[in-house]
């Protein structure tokens, strides 16, 4: 709270304003609490995932169009933006795309991503809307991200629930894959994976 915005609000109190000293406190707090500083602010993302790698923050999103398809999300693109400090972002653009996926039929449905780094690559785990998760690899944090499987990372009769994957790397160094909404699934990758 700022020196004006106190001086205002014991001026309203100490004249009996006590409801208005009150709605101006709310008003402050509310201001000051909500983000002022927004990371993206050029285009409409969601589903913010971060992996941190040599001290820089990167950030991958999923991207929705400006307009929409059908009344529906629009999504056929990750993006990616990085920052070193969490106050400067630089946006990478379009990491990858539905059209990367040469196996995938969808045109839209490039939903909540998560990018790993292992073993000195880069893994953009993806789903697409009703098709399932597949897998994308680079040697950077930024792309070019290549479909080295040419279908689907997982075959399963839930197609329509495979969204929202997450990697998670023990100890010892064993990841397993976890995703699912509204149920819950996970496997153990093996050493190939």
């Amino acid at each position: 709270m700022n020196d004006l915005s106190k001086k205002i609000i014991k001026m309203n109190i100490k004249h009996g304003n006590i409801i208005k000293g009150l709605i101006l406190i709310l008003h402050t707090i509310y201001f000051s609490v909500n983000a002022q500083n927004p990371i993206i602010q050029t285009h409409f993302t969601a589903d913010p995932a971060p992996m941190v790698f040599n001290d820089t923050v990167y950030l991958y999103t999923s991207h929705d169009e400006d307009s929409t398809v059908n009344n529906f999300f629009t999504m056929y693109d990750w993006r990616c933006y990085s920052s070193t400090d969490m106050v400067n972002w630089t946006d990478h653009g379009a990491v990858a795309s539905l059209k990367d996926l040469h196996w995938n039929t969808r045109t839209n449905g490039a939903w909540a991503p998560q990018c790993i780094a292992r073993n000195g690559k880069f893994y953009l785990y993806v789903p697409i809307h009703g098709e399932g998760i597949s897998v994308l690899v680079s040697g950077s944090p930024t792309g070019p991200f290549t479909d080295p499987l040419g279908k689907r990372l997982i075959e399963s009769d839930h197609l329509w629930q495979d969204i929202d994957p997450t990697v998670f790397i023990d100890n010892d160094g064993q990841a397993y894959l976890y995703w699912g909404n509204p149920k819950l699934w996970y496997v153990k990758f093996t050493q190939c994976d």
